[in-house]
């Protein structure tokens, strides 16, 4: 560069300087009104240029005056000018124009480019610092949503948290958390910000964004009109462990906020925060399980000892009323049996009690049970009831009506016609998980015969009735009976056909 010292050095301290600016509006301001006074031009303009080569920010000095305007540099009377563009990453990031001067010598330019490259530096270095002052905002934000997490935060709690974090991490006007439900439908789960009241809603399939991230496990960002909650920029992030997404994180910004330029931090926030959610997950579904590994040994230690004992003693009891020659006696020990027989129903409610869910609700085991203990009042015992396999959750919800109404059914009809003293009940997935099996044994009477048109009659129309709902399902109704020795009716639904008919 041509020229002498005091230029030189004045040109080193402006390059120098630059290093001190931390705001890319200050420094953009700054490198046109040094590039004016080193040059002695009257006129300067810094067009920054977008992705689409368009120009978005224009700075013009005048007389000591700064302003931001927008436009070409001819629209502010800059016919002749001298310009250098402003290069970040190799690629143009704006051009710095002078103008105003009588003549521009070659010294001019070389202080122009050397600004303009120096520039380019330091806008380099302010985007670097940017990202790493974005990603260290990021690595915060998720270490604060692990350590909640961690500490017992979970349920929904756990999702307010992540959509709230991310909204106040990324600046963004509103977080949603979109989760899949039982039949894998997309469902806004939580929301956080905004004035749009979208909990609960279901995703459409067709034509959204949110399913396409679900779908593909790839991030997007849009400019504009995608989240119909604040219809401005928006980021939709899977949120992913491993290689499966269970869910997406939506944030979205009013129209007139700028659009996001942090993709990939946020899909890291994401991939921790499901990460941790699924931990934690885990961790009840753990707990779950203790909990009810123990009420089952507990329900198994009543049935198994304590009924037994109990029954055991109410027989010992029952066989010395006739040793007795005193009425008194023979009362009290009549009365002792009784109340036996009370505890021993009383253990077998708290049984039925301990094998429902911990939350109550109304699940298939809770539903059978109560179906065979409404029959034991009219009965006047208790059946013996074996529920194995896990019915809670492979059985489909279509099935479980017709399986009530047909142990229902095959209950009241012990109740009317068997006379029975015994009821056995079973229920039960087999092992591969392909049918579920009702089976209810009697000591009764057994059918009627044939020549026994009433109570026949009345038999044929209720196990026609049984035989009809397990068809509805692809499934059998078999009846086994010995007249005065009693009636098992077996009632078979196959749970692979029911999958995928209802997949």
């Amino acid at each position: 560069m041509g020229g002498n010292v005091s230029t030189e050095q004045r040109v080193l301290d402006v390059v120098l300087s630059f290093a001190e600016v931390d705001t890319l509006p200050d420094l953009l301001r700054h490198t046109v009104e040094s590039a004016c006074d080193l040059i002695g031009a009257p006129y300067g303009a810094l067009a920054v240029i977008n992705g689409h080569k368009e120009l978005t920010e224009f700075t013009a000095h005048h007389d000591g005056q700064v302003q931001i305007t927008s436009g070409d540099p001819r629209s502010i009377g800059l016919a002749d000018f001298l310009g250098a563009p402003i290069k970040v990453h190799d690629e143009t990031f704006g051009n710095l124009f002078l103008s105003g001067k009588a003549e521009f010598t070659n010294q001019d330019r070389d202080i122009l480019t050397a600004l303009a490259t120096a520039a380019g530096s330091a806008v380099e270095h302010l985007d670097r610092y940017e990202q790493t002052r974005k990603r260290e905002v990021w690595l915060r934000a998720a270490a604060e949503v692990t350590t909640n997490l961690l500490m017992g935060t979970d349920g929904r709690d756990a999702l307010y948290l992540v959509a709230k974090t991310a909204r106040t991490t990324a600046n963004a006007d509103f977080a949603a958390v979109v989760l899949p439900d039982h039949t894998g439908d997309l469902v806004i789960e939580v929301t956080d910000g905004g004035t749009y009241d979208a909990e609960g809603m279901w995703v459409p399939k067709e034509g959204t964004v949110t399913y396409r991230v679900y779908e593909s496990g790839q991030g997007e960002c849009h400019a504009e009109g995608k989240v119909p909650a604040v219809p401005g920029p928006c980021a939709v992030v899977p949120l992913k462990v491993g290689k499966r997404t269970i869910g997406v994180l939506i944030l979205s910004r009013s129209s007139t906020e700028p659009g996001f330029d942090d993709p990939d931090l946020i899909e890291a926030f994401a991939a921790q925060a499901a990460l941790v959610l699924e931990f934690t997950r885990a961790r009840g579904d753990t707990e779950r399980l203790a909990v009810l590994e123990d009420r089952d040994r507990i329900a198994r230690d009543l049935h198994d000892l304590v009924i037994q004992r109990l029954f055991g003693l109410g027989l010992g009891l029952q066989g010395l009323t006739g040793t007795s020659v005193r009425p008194q006696v023979s009362e009290r020990i009549s009365g002792f049996v009784e109340e036996v027989d009370r505890t021993i129903r009383e253990i077998r409610r708290t049984i039925f009690s301990l094998q429902e869910p911990p939350a109550g609700g109304t699940s298939l085991r809770g539903q059978l049970l109560n179906v065979v203990h409404e029959s034991a009042r009219l009965l006047g015992f208790e059946p013996d009831v074996s529920l194995e396999g896990p019915l809670d959750t492979v059985v489909p919800d279509q099935v479980r009506p017709d399986l009530l109404a047909t142990l229902r059914e095959a209950l009241t009809n012990v109740v009317r016609h068997a006379r029975a003293k015994h009821v056995a009940v079973a229920v039960s997935v087999d092992r591969t998980v392909t049918s579920v099996e009702l089976m209810v044994k009697d000591d009764g009477s057994g059918l009627p015969l044939a020549d026994d048109s009433g109570g026949a009659s009345h038999h044929a129309g209720g196990l026609a009735n049984m035989a009809a709902r397990a068809r509805r399902h692809h499934g059998d109704c078999a009846v086994d009976s010995i007249p005065g020795a009693g009636v098992s009716i077996t009632w078979f639904v196959p749970l692979v056909l029911q999958e995928a008919r209802w997949r």
